[in-house]
């Protein structure tokens, strides 16, 4: 078997059948869908079972609630598949012949990992593409060569379910979604960075992110957001430090945390930017091709320090968008 595409599943019968159906859709069989129902309260598990009774292809796991990071873990467990690619229960393909394409990658160069482009989209039909830009005439497609010039031009993502990657290198590794914390997918494209060899890039944004789903967790500015990545990024920072790009990868969700900071209620800040003050070394490891913009920002953050930075960036943008 050649995929193994795994959905994690969370009271999300809105959305679910969008989904599942545009993975169905595929002109290729020689994949299995595991629907992984994390406890769902809703009709999300009857939804699930209908289309196992229906389909050979999908395999259903019903099991106690233990947050995204579990759900995806037993759907490794589970996989049989030789690549494994991830599918979040609101979001949705785009296309019919996608897994055939990404066949005919596969059996041209044999990656351990493919990138691809997404598109953002909103409730209200706004789309945005996002997708994978560069001059490839530098690129070796040696991902350990290669990883410093990712991380400067935006294409290694830290995004689990823009990535195709074998599953022999998570069950061998032992690379899991760390359970309990939110912006998992931090964690685990740090995890895998040290495994992956040959990669490549499927240009196609066939996958559809949606953005402003009702009750979704990571739409929800809150303290937790801020000290789950902290936290990651304390973990990973020495084991990341040994490879070359490896901290400019952490820079990104830094600065996230300093723009987001100020949204907390007042008394949430405080700690918050304590953390951050620790972590402030990575100011020195922003990607060298930096846009104008966060060239700025950075600047900033290094006159005024993160907390100060950080009030004088987010009173800024509210100004800007007043106008």
């Amino acid at each position: 078997m050649l995929f193994s595409i795994i959905i994690p599943i969370y009271n999300v019968e809105k959305y679910l059948k969008e989904s599942v159906d545009s993975v169905l859709a595929q002109d290729f069989t020689d994949y299995e869908l595991i629907l992984v129902d994390d406890g769902s309260t809703d009709n999300s598990p009857a939804i699930c079972d209908e289309y196992e009774k229906k389909f050979t292809q999908v395999k259903v796991i019903h099991k106690v609630n233990g947050g995204l990071s579990d759900a995806r873990n037993f759907g490794i467990k589970e996989a049989q598949g030789d690549y494994l690619m991830f599918l979040d229960s609101d979001d949705f393909w785009e296309g019919k012949s996608i897994l055939s394409e990404i066949e005919g990658i596969i059996n041209k160069e044999n990656p351990d990992m493919i990138i691809h482009s997404f598109t953002y989209f909103y409730t209200k039909g706004k789309c945005v593409e996002k997708k994978i830009i560069g001059d490839r005439r530098d690129l070796s497609f040696s991902f350990k060569k290669d990883f410093k010039e990712l991380i400067s031009n935006n294409i290694y993502y830290p995004t689990a379910w823009n990535k195709i990657i074998r599953a022999k290198i998570l069950k061998d590794n032992n690379i899991h979604f760390p359970k309990g914390k939110l912006h998992e997918d931090i964690a685990w494209c740090a995890d895998i960075i040290s495994y992956i060899d040959k990669y490549t890039i499927y240009d196609k944004p066939f996958y559809f992110y949606r953005q402003d789903r009702e009750g979704a967790i990571t739409n929800r500015i809150c303290k937790k957001n801020i000290i789950d990545i902290l936290s990651i990024i304390t973990e990973k920072q020495e084991k990341l430090s040994k490879i070359d790009g490896g901290l400019s990868y952490l820079y990104g969700s830094y600065i996230a945390c300093s723009n987001l900071i100020p949204l907390l209620e007042k008394g949430e800040r405080e700690s918050c930017f304590k953390e951050l003050q620790k972590l402030s070394f990575l100011l020195d490891f922003h990607p060298k091709k930096n846009s104008l913009k966060n060239r700025l920002l950075l600047l900033i953050y290094k006159m005024l320090g993160s907390k100060y930075g950080s009030f004088l960036i987010h009173y800024i943008k509210k100004i800007l968008k007043k106008h």
